[in-house]
């Protein structure tokens, strides 16, 4: 599924538009400079007017061509959307319906300025259809979606421990609303034939294409239908090779793998993360954003058989949320630049920038920047009221983030930064 569109402003801003080469511009002047030339001089050594050979009056001189320019993009990722009852009811408006931009007012920047933006859909968006449920066995108000899409949103991933619910029926709730009102956000990680299962899932921007592949490792002891296993894309069962070789064949230039992994409320990875990490290194992703704990983990860079430094997010924890936990309220968002030459493409640049979800009623539920969000806030935000929390504050987010990032994170500027 390839999308080469979703994001007009930007195409007419000029975004992504390549300069004039040199070939471009020596044909021109050349065409310019020879035409009125040609009408009455020979370019070539040849007899005068009194039958002997002269030596041309002037030569164009060779011109070599120069490499093609290069050109640039840039991707961003958040973590969970994480969908109970009150997240929901903070959408709710007097005359019955719903709206969800408040939880993006305060990063459109960010979600606007990025060429390719992403969440992790937590929780299927069957709608208010199918009946609005909360944990265990969640279903979440469509008009998340539009929120999603307004904001900017191009990328839906949707491979996660909720994502069977409510079954196949849950998934197929999920893809007629994506499909029927948003037909150009991309959503990997599940599917409702088995050729949309096997569709490599690409985003093209600037020149250079993006594919994203989505997998669980945690299903929640849920199973897809035995006839229809290709559903869902669930690690133990996935051929990850294959469907990075799928990819390129598809034309992408960059492979971003984004895996629903590790063990919940823990700080590091777990003994399984690296493993898979491994095997998604191995198969020629260019690089990892994982998703699940609903805590925030490290950036780590490793190393791939040809060479390769790939970034890998461990977890982004937390976008929205009710969760009531402390640590639970600081997530990421994950950054990456890609740089496609004569050489082809590869990440040249990561960064993870903490956030904090800011728990509250109404529409003043809604996410910060860690550098943005003040002790006034903290102060107002509804996990205080929980037991043991009463102690939030920035300060606290800010030495959470300092100590599970560690070295590289800029605790002044919140952001870590690497280049490649």
């Amino acid at each position: 599924m390839m999308r080469t569109g979703g994001r007009d402003a930007r195409d007419e801003a000029g975004r992504g538009t390549r300069g004039v080469t040199r070939r471009g511009l020596v044909a021109s002047l050349a065409a310019a400079t020879a035409a009125p030339l040609l009408a009455g001089c020979s370019l070539l050594s040849g007899a005068g007017p009194s039958g002997e050979a002269e030596a041309p009056r002037f030569q164009l001189a060779t011109v070599f061509d120069s490499e093609p320019a290069s050109t640039s993009a840039t991707l961003m990722m958040v973590g969970d959307m994480l969908i109970h009852t009150s997240v929901w009811k903070s959408g709710a408006r007097p005359d019955g319906t719903y709206n969800y931009d408040h939880f993006f007012a305060n990063l459109a920047d960010e979600f606007s300025g990025a060429d390719i933006s992403m969440v992790n859909q937590e929780t299927i968006l069957g709608g208010t259809e199918h009946g609005l449920e909360d944990f265990p066995y969640f279903n979440s108000p469509q008009e998340l979606g539009d929120a999603e899409v307004k904001a900017g949103v191009d990328v839906a991933v949707s491979a996660t421990n909720h994502a069977l619910d409510h079954g196949f029926d849950g998934i197929c709730w999920t893809l007629d609303y994506w499909h029927g009102t948003h037909p150009e956000v991309v959503v990997p990680g599940i599917a409702a034939t088995e050729e949309e299962a096997l569709e490599p899932k690409i985003v093209e921007r600037n020149g250079i294409k993006v594919a994203i592949v989505s997998y669980t490792e945690i299903t929640n002891l849920l199973s897809p239908p035995a006839d229809k296993r290709w559903c869902l894309n669930i690690l133990r069962d996935a051929d990850i090779a294959a469907d990075v070789a799928r990819a390129r064949e598809a034309g992408a230039d960059i492979v971003v793998a984004c895996p629903h992994w590790g063990t919940e409320y823990v700080y590091r990875p777990d003994d399984a993360q690296p493993r898979w990490a491994s095997d998604f290194v191995d198969a020629g992703v260019d690089a990892i954003i994982g998703t699940h704990p609903h805590v925030l983990q490290p950036v780590e860079l490793l190393e791939g058989p040809d060479g390769r430094r790939v970034p890998v997010f461990w977890s982004l924890g937390n976008f929205v949320s009710s969760q009531i936990e402390k640590p639970r309220m600081v997530g990421g968002m994950a950054k990456l630049t890609f740089e496609k030459g004569p050489e082809g493409a590869r990440v040249t640049g990561y960064s993870l920038t903490p956030l904090v979800t800011h728990r509250a009623l109404g529409t003043d539920m809604s996410v910060y920047r860690l550098s943005d969000y003040t002790e006034e806030l903290a102060a107002r935000n509804y996990v205080r009221n929980a037991e043991g929390c009463g102690d939030f504050t920035a300060a606290y987010c800010r030495d959470l983030a300092s100590q599970i990032l560690g070295e590289g994170y800029d605790p002044e500027a919140c952001v870590l930064t690497g280049t490649l």
